[in-house]
């Protein structure tokens, strides 16, 4: 059975950070299917509309061998939606890689993820400490963080973000194509 990349869409989340990813996963022959939090139509931050194919209630975790998490402009509604972070918590569970950008990490974080594990993020150290979920001493100032199963980058490294995780399944890709 050939698993999915599950992609990740809540409102306003940021287009261009799963730009390069989908394309790595187009090239890589990888399907993706893209999961929201309801059937609604998702509004990105640059005015994309997306249809989510499936929902985090109705999605079988079996089916996906991984899962993407693209950031957000403004999460605050996003901040402790506990059906949300329930799916993630059962989604972590060593059965897959988990990708989060930008200011996604905080969603991995309210779920209790990121417990243990290196990561990175683009939020401040100050944003980091007002949410109060982050363990300051896991985080690490780099533009990428791998950590077993868990992938973390900031917004602007985009690119090798997205080559992080095709590495990560294995995927055949040409890198060349986007730099």
């Amino acid at each position: 059975m050939t698993k999915y990349t599950g992609i990740l869409l809540y409102p306003r989340f940021s287009e261009y950070e799963l730009s390069v990813l989908l394309s790595v996963l187009q090239q890589g022959e990888k399907p993706a299917i893209f999961i929201g939090l309801d059937h609604d139509v998702v509004k990105g931050e640059a005015g994309l509309l997306c249809q989510p194919e499936k929902t985090i209630y109705h999605i079988d975790l079996d089916e996906i061998d991984s899962l993407v998490l693209p950031g957000v402009d403004d999460f605050e509604h996003l901040v402790n939606h506990e059906e949300l972070s329930s799916f993630l918590g059962q989604a972590n569970d060593g059965k897959r890689i988990i990708g989060a950008i930008s200011s996604a990490p905080y969603l991995l974080s309210m779920s209790g993820v990121l417990e243990n594990k290196k990561y990175t993020t683009g939020l401040t150290e100050e944003q980091r400490s007002f949410l109060g979920t982050f363990t300051e001493e896991n985080y690490v100032d780099s533009p990428v963080v791998v950590d077993d199963n868990l992938i973390t980058a900031i917004g602007s490294a985009f690119i090798d973000f997205a080559f992080a995780f095709g590495d990560s399944l294995k995927l055949n890709y040409e890198k060349g194509w986007y730099r």
